[in-house]
């Protein structure tokens, strides 16, 4: 097997660890350019709080993860993942009765905890209906995950910089730039929706922007959550994020997103803080919110792994460990997440 990976972000380089650890050969070709992997918060969050309901597959995203990363970290020797606990201020008494819901909910013991007291509340924290600690192993370090894991790979020969010629693949002879490969593989993230073989694939992909702020009054232990979140990273700074913004390829930070995070931030502390930067990028989302992973219909040989979304973070290993299991012909690719889903409103016969 001969693997071609064409992106060098978060789904190519997990795609890359699990290719190594099953010792088969591969190179990634990345443009160099990135504009969601980097600026991502990488907050490691199980519950969608809406509904108060576990994220898709989290009892076995979070276990997956919690081995997958750590073994990354090991063989790169550089440290990207970082326990936080993740603090949520209640939204509305309902969000706190579901809350209280599942709490009483075996399925949930490794998720929720007993709303906290009044006294172990910080201040600044607005939160006239409480607040909880939900499980979580904490986040990781986007920039530095990117960093380190090229770093790595262009010192093993792994990761050539250059954009992906279109012009020169024969998908037929299985080869780029008459170069032979088994399986070509594209990781594009949200420029995928302008690929000519998975360009018809629902990509709905979402700017989002973060501010990266200072503060003596966060507790840099913990992250906090209600309408925004308050990261605390190692450089002692916090980020604040995060929005969302459809129907644009342009990641360039604006002062409207500037302005809703300080309105939600509002809603979440009065803490004074200091702006000391601002990034824009588009995350590769789909319109059902599960990831694009499978070989093209009909040409036999080309492959998709996308759409993580914004839980990329978590859902990441898990995929690159199922998706490579498939290649090697020992598994499935789960049906949420196979392409085959949106093939017959397209492919016919």
């Amino acid at each position: 097997m001969k693997v071609i990976i064409v992106g060098g972000g978060l789904s190519g380089i997990s795609l890359a660890h699990q290719l190594e650890e099953k010792n088969i050969s591969f190179r990634i070709i990345d443009e160099g350019i990135n504009h969601s992997t980097k600026v991502a918060a990488g907050m490691i969050n199980p519950m969608t709080f809406r509904r108060m309901i576990k994220t898709w597959k989290g009892d076995e995203l979070i276990p997956t993860l919690l081995e997958f990363y750590p073994a990354m970290e090991k063989k790169i020797q550089n440290k990207f993942f970082f326990h936080r606990k993740l603090r949520r201020a209640f939204n509305s008494q309902h969000e706190r009765d579901l809350w209280m819901e599942r709490l009483d909910d075996e399925e949930y013991n490794d998720y929720i905890n007993p709303p906290e007291s009044e006294e172990n509340t910080p201040k600044h924290l607005k939160a006239p209906f409480g607040n909880g600690f939900l499980g979580t192993p904490g986040y990781i370090d986007a920039k530095k995950f990117m960093e380190y894991n090229h770093n790595y790979l262009v010192e093993n020969n792994l990761l050539e910089y250059s954009k992906f010629d279109f012009d020169e693949l024969d998908y037929e002879a299985k080869t780029y730039k008459n170069e032979e490969y088994t399986h070509l593989i594209f990781c594009e993230g949200f420029r995928g929706e302008d690929n000519p073989f998975f360009g018809y694939l629902p990509f709905s992909n979402a700017k989002g922007e973060v501010l990266t702020v200072k503060s003596d009054v966060f507790d840099k232990n913990e992250i906090l959550n209600k309408k925004c979140f308050i990261l605390p990273t190692e450089d002692g700074d916090f980020k604040l994020g995060a929005t969302y913004a459809w129907y644009t390829q342009d990641p360039t930070p604006t002062e409207e997103a500037k302005e809703e995070l300080l309105e939600n931030y509002k809603l979440l502390s009065s803490a004074p803080i200091e702006i000391i930067g601002h990034e824009g990028g588009i995350r590769p989302a789909v319109a059902d919110r599960r990831p694009l992973i499978g070989e093209h219909p009909t040409h036999k040989g080309l492959y998709i792994f996308n759409g993580l979304g914004s839980k990329g973070y978590m859902i990441a290993p898990y995929c690159a460990i199922e998706f490579v299991d498939f290649l090697n012909g020992k598994g499935e690719i789960d049906k949420e997440a196979d392409i085959q889903r949106f093939q017959r409103k397209h492919f016919k016969g």
